[in-house]
């Protein structure tokens, strides 16, 4: 549930009466959601964070729940990466470091032990420089420079692929990876990679199709290649019983399982052009939701309609891409949680759509009932 975009940091401007420093604001970078609550990564390298904050989530050393970003006390530099779980938060620093925090129940702090921590804590044992992270319900996955994967936390489905069924607490490597990766993504129970060569590999959970080719198994354990994509795959994006991915050129392709409006539920193992969609360059999604930018700044979404489609409209839509309102083209990256869709603009405004049960909107408001079905504008941080 993760993806970046770059702004610029620090303007340093010179007169001609001499030299004088003057930082430019701290603008949102990125933003990544998990089960009501989110976080935002700035461009000086603070990490913020509002929502519900029964697990610990918002890493300020405390339970209590913010309706407003606020910061994570010991995160407030040199991070270049965020991810949100379900219920824990993953965090990269320049240094190659990576912390978590939040709940701990299946070892997805990846700290050697099973106690929740309201603070980031240091992952230990992955041996190496980190240079990517990525998050899943109950598990996380590391990137090395070394182009190896490295994962911890829940395993039941084989989502940590290293040819066991067994969580851990400590990072174990992904086992039958035939190249160096680039890239990842973690879903609910399965997870994604992307090797040097563009080729697609998918482990874990398959009960929906969501692995993109028919393992036979429900659970796999080690990676198989997604079959039918062209070998040229720029990102990819591992959600709850869907996948999807971008191709050279900007065409997104997804499979697994589909909602439909009868409440039935069919798929595919076979990924398939998402129709409507052209030269897309980021994909997120949420519970049962993707959610799609185009290189023109413009935000489309599709699935299940919990105010999660930002269109206002209530309806779902399986299969058509419908244009979250009142963006107006100027978004730079977007980002999603279990039931929420972000979106940051070229001027560093955020905004949010969806539940906001504890805040999850982060404008200040709660709604135990609901949310928002069109964006709203976050509060200034």
């Amino acid at each position: 549930m993760k993806a970046l975009s770059v702004f610029a940091a620090a303007l340093v401007v010179v007169s001609a009466c001499g030299s004088s420093s003057v930082s430019a604001k701290a603008v949102v970078k990125a933003v990544s959601g998990g089960w009501n609550y989110a976080l935002a990564l700035k461009s000086d390298g603070s990490v913020w964070a509002w929502g519900a904050n029964d697990n610990g989530q918002l890493g300020n050393g405390t339970t209590t729940g913010s309706l407003v970003p606020i910061p994570v006390p010991s995160l407030a530099h040199g991070v270049i990466a965020i991810a949100a779980g379900w219920d824990a938060a993953v965090a990269l620093k320049s240094d190659g470091s990576v912390w978590t925090w939040g709940a701990n129940d299946r070892g997805q702090l990846g700290d050697g032990s099973h106690a929740a921590s309201q603070v980031p804590v240091r992952v230990s044992g992955i041996g190496g420089r980190v240079t990517a992270i990525a998050a899943g319900f109950s598990y996380a996955l590391t990137l090395k420079s070394d182009g190896t994967v490295w994962g911890w936390g829940d395993d039941f489905q084989g989502q940590l692929g290293n040819g066991q069924n067994a969580d851990t607490t400590s990072p174990v490597a992904v086992h039958g990876l035939t190249g160096r990766v680039v890239a990842i993504s973690a879903g609910k129970a399965h997870s994604l990679a992307i090797e040097a060569d563009g080729s697609v590999w998918a482990w874990g959970d398959n009960g929906g199709g969501e692995l993109g080719v028919d393992t036979g198994d429900v659970f796999q354990n080690t990676p198989v290649r997604v079959a039918g994509l062209s070998g040229h795959t720029l990102a990819v994006a591992a959600v709850v019983d869907h996948s999807a991915a971008i191709e050279a050129g900007g065409t997104l392709w997804s499979w697994g399982r589909e909602f439909l409006p009868s409440g039935d539920y069919m798929g595919t193992d076979a990924p398939t052009p998402m129709p409507g969609l052209t030269n897309v360059k980021q994909i997120a999604g949420g519970w049962s939701f993707f959610v799609a930018l185009e290189a023109n700044g413009s935000v489309w979404a599709w699935g299940e309609n919990l105010d999660t489609l930002g269109d206002g409209s209530g309806h779902d839509s399986p299969n058509n891409p419908v244009a979250v309102l009142g963006l107006d083209k100027g978004v730079v990256t977007i980002g999603t949680g279990i039931e929420n869709g972000y979106a940051v603009t070229s001027k560093g405004v955020v905004w949010s759509w969806g539940n906001n049960n504890h805040g999850e909107l982060g404008n200040g408001t709660v709604d135990p009932e609901g949310g928002s079905d069109q964006p709203v504008q976050m509060k200034s941080f």
